[in-house]
């Protein structure tokens, strides 16, 4: 193995670690994420705890539900960190175009 690269179960542990990150962030029990990813809890807690790994099709379900690119959900522990500001932008930019549009109905609905 190359020096530096990682083995596939240190892979599987960060990718469970990350799944973990952006549930968290989500603020999605186990049972939610399972569900909008079409496994069960069991399978949600194996791939967080490293002892499992998803099939590729699976991957993009992952990167969908978070609305992440599927890379990040490989990144090392700092990378997710360095990342975080990035992530509570774009979140931060969702909230106002929901607020926005609300207003905009709300003022919309007063003018009929």
């Amino acid at each position: 193995m190359a020096k530096g690269a990682l083995t596939a179960g240190e892979i599987t542990a960060m990718f469970g670690k990350n799944i973990k990150f952006y549930r968290n962030l989500k603020r999605w029990s186990q049972e939610i994420l399972a569900e909008k990813v079409g496994v069960s809890k069991n399978t949600i807690c194996e791939i967080e705890t490293g002892k499992k790994f998803v099939h590729a099709e699976r991957l993009s379900k992952f990167s969908e539900v978070f609305n992440v690119d599927v890379n990040k959900l490989f990144l090392s522990e700092n990378d997710v960190a360095g990342d975080l500001v990035g992530i509570l932008t774009k979140f931060s930019n969702e909230v106002k175009e929901t607020v926005d549009f609300a207003r905009d109905k709300y003022m919309y609905d007063l003018k009929k």
